[in-house]
């Protein structure tokens, strides 16, 4: 203990003296191993040999750049719906609809379908002067199904004094104008007269027996937001009503429908739809 008493400093001494050569050799074992660490990142950044960084997108970025440096135009005149608010209205299911999504935009041309006048010979006759010709006649476009056939006896006509009807809607009138060429072989020339046109010639004979035209088109139409059906035929000048407002059928042509709203005088084409596929084993189309 007296030892003790009279060297415990040179122990302590000893002790950390014996410590720090421990700690020595220990942080040059540790800085062997982070030469080793370096010496490899240096090899594979200086002296390649690895995969490079991918490249960042920075396209998103730049987007957002372009559309700051130009934003879009505000539309205050159309769309927007705290300076223009619009209407809403109920469908026959009692579900809403916006008024933009109403009108003749959402009206369909579902057939156009063509309706022929169709003039056949029958037969020649009368006396010189008072000639006469006998027609089969075909109007498709006849209002009863009684008057889209029958037969019409003609007197040859100079004057337009005597009048065979055609169309009583449109007034036009077909007349026998002349007999000619031979007995076994008689021609008969008319015209199909409709006001403020120019006649229509027709030349009747043995060789040419029949005659047809297309004298006009009507039209089947549908409109979606009340699922209400306009049948055939629709003609020229029929009224459709729908949006609360009465729509005017101007003219129908091959491939289009023409209708002026009577609320503001628009007129609008509307082209045939295409033929859609019907539900599977009904055949039929669907709206």
């Amino acid at each position: 203990m007296e030892f003790l008493k009279n060297h415990y400093e040179k122990l302590i001494l000893g002790l950390m003296l014996l410590l720090m050569a421990v700690a020595g050799v220990v942080l040059a074992m540790e800085v062997s191993s982070v030469q080793e660490d370096l010496d490899k990142y240096r090899k594979l950044t200086l002296e390649g040999g690895g995969k490079p960084a991918p490249k960042e997108d920075m396209s998103s970025y730049s987007n957002a750049l372009v559309r700051a440096m130009n934003p879009p135009q505000v539309d205050f005149a159309t769309v927007h719906r705290v300076f223009n608010p619009a209407a809403w209205y109920s469908d026959t299911n009692n579900a809403l609809l916006a008024g933009t999504n109403l009108g003749v935009s959402r009206l369909t041309v579902e057939k156009i379908v063509p309706q022929q006048l169709k003039l056949e010979l029958v037969s020649t006759g009368g006396v010189p002067g008072r000639e006469t010709v006998s027609l089969n006649v075909v109007r498709e476009f006849a209002r009863t199904v009684a008057d889209q056939k029958g037969r019409k006896t003609l007197t040859v006509n100079a004057t337009n004094i005597t009048i065979n009807t055609i169309d009583p809607t449109r007034k036009v009138m077909l007349i026998f104008r002349k007999l000619g060429g031979t007995p076994e072989a008689p021609e008969a020339n008319l015209e199909l007269v409709e006001p403020g046109k120019e006649p229509l010639p027709i030349v009747l004979s043995k060789a040419q027996a029949a005659f047809t035209m297309v004298y006009e088109y009507v039209a089947e139409l549908y409109y979606a937001p009340d699922q209400q059906i306009w049948r055939l035929p629709q003609r020229k000048d029929a009224p459709l009503i729908f949006a609360g407002d009465t729509n005017i059928i101007v003219e129908i042509t091959a491939t289009n429908v023409l209708i002026r709203a009577e609320s503001n005088g628009k007129t609008i084409s509307k082209p045939l739809a295409p033929s859609l596929p019907g539900a599977p084993g009904t055949g039929a189309k669907t709206p």
